[in-house]
């Protein structure tokens, strides 16, 4: 008995849980289900949301509403596939809501459904005739599909409707140039400017017609009215610039480049970039030099509180060796902006041709304040402070200088000079040690190889090496008096002294008043050759001259 009790009791709470669930309408239910969904929409629950509308669907099936929410509900889960079944069947239910119809359109359109997304919007469009937004619709499901005929049909009836329309105007537009119509094209631009004559952007799409056709003549004149109806037009100068010079008329497109710089409203990126595409194009023109010079003055007198007139203006100087007038424009330059590196590096420049060492000195100390990890600033300040006789404040920027440059040949530049202020100082380990790094980077330094050589032979030591060195140098720069003169007196101190004779006699026709240094040494390699009436000779001409060792007057004594 207790067991058929129990199975009567289980059977009961079933019935009660079917009843709770059942598929029978219950429109309160429905009613309280869906209102609990959008509650839960609006809190942007969707998990909540769809919870509520699948509830609200158990109690009455066939309610549409209810499916259009949970499509929704669905797309923002992600569930796409369900999401379009379900506005399908509500869409099916409710044949006469447009809401539901335009979703079920969205859905086509976005699954790229076009003939079904067609089909729906020529219904839509047949049953709201005087609804702009369904003739819009439809317009760019004829455009997605390359059905041109139907979308300019439709395009001119929305016109009618809504008056004229920009977005519609370039959609036409396209479709004539998609369909290769030029003349469809200016007659469409031709219409409007008819109708809006001020509208110089109706204008504007002219002119770009006419040049893409090559009709530069049309395009100018089109250009040109616009001018006449708005002389302070950002672009047109620019425009005008690209025309003339597409025409092979560059005067003209220089002039327009100048017009444009000083436009008022045209804005400084715009101008900057002209500038530099006409400079970049044109840059082996013969008078380049004075159109930048000529861009620079204009840069100046349209903003003169801007720096890009003076850097300008500053290089035209630089260029044409005048550094007073660069060391000012530079000098204006970092007035307006005192970081600016072009300014710092070109001012120094200017300077170190003035040989305002000082100031050289000064401002390269004070460069290296913004730009601490620029080689370039500690050369000029190790260069200066070389010139001025402080070695000792010379090595140690150059020395900085050298670390923060990857440069091989840069890096070179700095221990050459390194090896040179060390020779200087009498410390032959540390300079011998730098004109060694010197040489690895930069096999071919000139210079270094003819320093390294000659101070080697003064010591006596590594003569071979010295040679090379020598020889080296004299091929890199031939004729240079002081590298001949090297590898003459390293052949001397290799004793080969008929050689040296031979290359010192060179090196002394290569100046018409020989230093007293290399007279000196070609009566010291005649003393050697046993010629001393010779000797004698030109160690009397090296006294006259000037410039020879210490001991030509005890050699001369002797």
């Amino acid at each position: 008995m207790l067991f058929i009790v129990l199975g009567c009791s289980i059977l009961g709470v079933a019935q009660q849980v079917e009843s709770e669930f059942t598929n029978k309408p219950d429109k309160k239910k429905n009613a309280t289900y869906f209102s609990n969904g959008l509650q839960s929409k609006y809190r942007d629950d969707t998990e909540g949301a769809i919870r509520n509308f699948e509830q609200a669907l158990r109690f009455m099936p066939d309610d549409a509403a209810s499916m259009y929410e949970l499509s929704e509900q669905y797309y923002n889960a992600g569930r796409i596939e369900e999401a379009f079944n379900m506005i399908q069947q509500a869409a099916k239910i409710d044949p006469e809501n447009k809401w539901y119809q335009m979703r079920l359109g969205l859905f086509y359109r976005n699954l790229e459904q076009y003939d079904d997304f067609i089909k729906l919007y020529e219904k839509l469009t047949a049953k709201y005739p005087d609804d702009p937004d369904m003739l819009s619709e439809l317009i760019e499901a004829y455009l997605l599909t390359e059905n041109y005929g139907k979308a300019l049909e439709k395009m001119d009836l929305l016109e009618k409707q809504i008056g004229q329309n920009d977005l519609i105007t370039e959609q036409r537009l396209a479709i004539y140039k998609h369909q290769g119509s030029s003349k469809k094209v200016i007659a469409e631009l031709e219409k409007l400017i008819e109708q809006n004559p001020e509208n110089i952007r109706y204008y504007g799409l002219l002119a770009q017609e006419y040049s893409e056709n090559g009709k530069i003549k049309d395009a100018v004149k089109t250009y040109e009215k616009i001018k006449e109806i708005n002389p302070e037009n950002p672009y047109i100068n620019v425009s005008l610039l690209e025309l003339y010079e597409k025409n092979g008329d560059n005067d003209k497109a220089f002039k327009e480049l100048l017009a444009a710089i000083r436009n008022q409203n045209l804005d400084i990126a715009t101008k900057t970039n002209t500038y530099d595409y006409w400079m970049n194009k044109h840059q082996a023109d013969k008078d380049i030099d004075e159109q930048a010079r000529q861009c620079g003055q204009a840069f100046v007198e349209a903003l003169p509180d801007h720096k890009l007139g003076y850097l300008i203006l500053g290089s035209c100087y630089l260029i044409e060796e005048n550094s007073v007038k660069s060391k000012a424009m530079y000098q204006k330059v970092l007035s307006i902006d005192s970081t600016d590196f072009y300014g710092w590096q070109n001012l120094i420049i200017s300077e170190s041709r003035l040989n305002e060492n000082e100031a050289v000195r000064d401002h390269a100390i004070a460069a290296l304040k913004f730009y601490p990890m620029q080689p370039v600033f500690y050369w000029y300040a190790g260069v200066a402070n070389a010139v001025l006789t402080n070695n000792d404040d010379a090595i140690t920027y150059l020395e900085k200088g050298r670390r923060y440059t990857t440069d091989k040949l840069q890096m070179s530049e700095f221990d050459g000079f390194l090896g040179d202020l060390y020779h200087q100082q009498g410390d032959e380990a540390k300079a011998f040690d730098a004109y060694d790094r010197t040489l690895r980077n930069n096999p071919d330094n000139a210079l270094v190889l003819n320093n390294y050589a000659y101070y080697l032979s003064l010591r006596g030591e590594r003569l071979d090496e010295a040679l090379e060195m020598a020889i080296r140098a004299n091929e890199l720069v031939p004729d240079n008096v002081y590298y001949t003169d090297t590898y003459a007196w390293v052949l001397y101190k290799l004793g080969r002294y008929k050689e040296a004779e031979k290359i010192m006699k060179k090196c002394l026709g290569l100046e018409k008043n020989p230093s007293g240094a290399n007279l000196e040494h070609y009566g010291d390699i005649l003393l050697k050759l046993g010629k001393e009436s010779e000797a004698m000779e030109y160690w009397k001409k090296a006294q006259k001259a000037g410039g020879a060792s210490k001991e030509l007057d005890q050699k001369l004594k002797q």
